[in-house]
């Protein structure tokens, strides 16, 4: 949910403009038609509509947002929701399947212990940067990349670089990137790793019309993997905003995971089911790359979880359901937006009222305004209900961390918002290794020192008529943000 802001600048008009336009031509068509069949046209765009927002049961506020739109504006919300709207794609999920079953049909099934992870947490991102910059350079087989953002600024100018100097060297080398989240910058940007025999890929494509599935599902998944024995996942795009060499008080805080060993190759094939879905390649093409399996190096276990349209359920959701409801001491959620649905906010309320710890850092004011306002119904009912919630205050927290008892944590790009939980593409891995669970704490408990706490005054002035209305609007809008 980074946002690009020449991009939307680009599009809060264009779509205004185009909007419009399609306005007045539904308009000036419905004028053309017999009233009879006009109603059954109208009649057949609201049930449609209905229908896939049942479908979706992304949440009551979800019907609330696309009834009224569809009764009074049929033609128009039924196209919009035909671009825009749910959330499932069964042959994306068919093809996923397909790459799931050539990726492991020599064993029962994906290895996920054995592995050694690092936190790549440093203030400013240089760790993760330095990461890049050695995993890069050492590769010498294939590299997959994918990112939601590649920005055109000096830390994507030097990963292109890095990249087309291992590509002109023999490495294989994928760039995946999100069409609206890298919008314009890989056109410009990748040139020079094209021409070196590097290739690059843009994700589901708006203008023009040639992704697959709704425009409105995006890959916000970080992944980096490296000659299928070394990966990096976590939250920080490649750009200034998200690490760098230098220090910059506009640098988001964050942090990313160095991971080695068996669940590099869990995270290559998920990568390679995007690279599929993005350039059409049969799965079949990678078979002898998705067979491959690096050797134990430590003792963490460490389990993928994809979770998108291209999945048949909710994985990512469905292991907080399960981590959630298992809690028997505290539950400690860091995130930049907080916007679960009802499942998980009852969870969490529940586990506070129970007794247990919960505990929620979100950043003072993050880089989404209107998603700051809809966060505020949620974390007032957890506060009543005894939570404890953090507000972060040097700088916008872009971090997602969840630790469970001390025993489960879980990494990787989704916030605890409806949208990474049941519209985009994310990766995200449970982590059960008490050395890097404490160093989590360690690196939360240091952000805490440099958090407030949900004050009585504080809640006092989210209370305002203004406040409350813009609460409203905001919480109803929540499931698009």
């Amino acid at each position: 949910m980074e946002p690009f802001r020449g991009y939307r600048r680009l599009t809060r008009s264009t779509s205004l403009a185009l909007l419009t336009t399609l306005g007045i031509l539904l308009a000036e068509w419905a004028d053309l038609l017999p009233y009879d069949l006009m109603l059954a046209v109208n009649t057949g765009c609201r049930v449609y509509v209905l229908l896939r927002v049942m479908r979706a049961g992304v949440s009551p506020a979800y019907l609330l947002l696309w009834g009224p739109l569809a009764w009074f504006f049929p033609l128009a919300t039924a196209l919009l929701f035909f671009l825009f709207g749910g959330r499932k794609h069964g042959d994306l999920a068919a093809a996923k399947r397909e790459v799931s079953r050539v990726a492991w049909r020599l064993s029962d099934g994906p290895d996920f212990g054995g592995n050694r992870c690092g936190l790549l947490g440093d203030r400013h991102g240089r760790d993760t940067l330095e990461a890049l910059r050695a995993q890069i350079r050492g590769a010498r087989r294939r590299i997959s990349i994918a990112t939601y953002i590649l920005s055109d600024d000096a830390v994507g100018r030097e990963i292109v670089r890095l990249l087309t100097e291992r590509a002109k060297a023999g490495v294989e080398v994928r760039l995946l990137v999100d069409a609206i989240g890298s919008f314009g910058a890989p056109l410009r940007l990748c040139r020079p790793l094209r021409r070196a025999g590097g290739q690059v890929a843009r994700f589901n494509p708006v203008l023009p019309t040639a992704g697959k599935g709704s425009a409105n599902w995006r890959n916000h998944r970080k992944i980096a993997v490296f000659d299928g024995r070394a990966a990096i996942i976590g939250g920080q795009n490649l750009g200034l905003r998200y690490m760098g060499a230098q220090p910059s008080n506009r640098r988001f805080r964050d942090c990313s995971w160095l991971l080695e060993g068996p669940t590099a190759a869990a995270l290559e094939c998920v990568f390679i089911a995007d690279w599929c879905q993005a350039t059409d390649e049969p799965p079949t093409k990678f078979a002898a790359l998705l067979r491959e399996r690096s050797p134990a190096v430590g003792d963490a276990r460490v389990e993928v979880v994809a979770s998108g349209p291209d999945c048949e359920q909710d994985p990512l959701w469905e292991a907080y359901v399960r981590l959630f409801s298992e809690c028997r001491q505290s539950i400690t959620v860091v995130t930049p937006y907080f916007i679960p649905d009802q499942t998980l906010f009852t969870l969490l309320a529940t586990a506070a009222r129970a007794g247990r710890h919960v505990r929620i850092m979100v950043p003072r004011r993050s880089d989404h305004r209107l998603l700051d306002f809809a966060r505020r119904w949620y974390l007032r009912n957890l506060r009543e209900a005894g939570a404890e919630i953090l507000f972060f205050k040097p700088d916008v927290l872009h971090a997602k961390l969840v630790v469970v008892d001390d025993e489960h944590l879980v990494i990787g790009s989704a916030n605890l918002d409806m949208r990474s939980l049941f519209l985009n593409y994310e990766i995200g891995a449970v982590v059960r290794d008490p050395a890097a669970i404490a160093e989590v704490n360690a690196l939360i408990g240091g952000w805490a020192e440099e958090s407030t706490r949900y004050t009585e005054d504080l809640y006092r002035r989210t209370r305002t008529w203004l406040g409350r209305t813009v609460e409203a609007v905001s919480h109803v809008l929540a499931p698009l943000l």
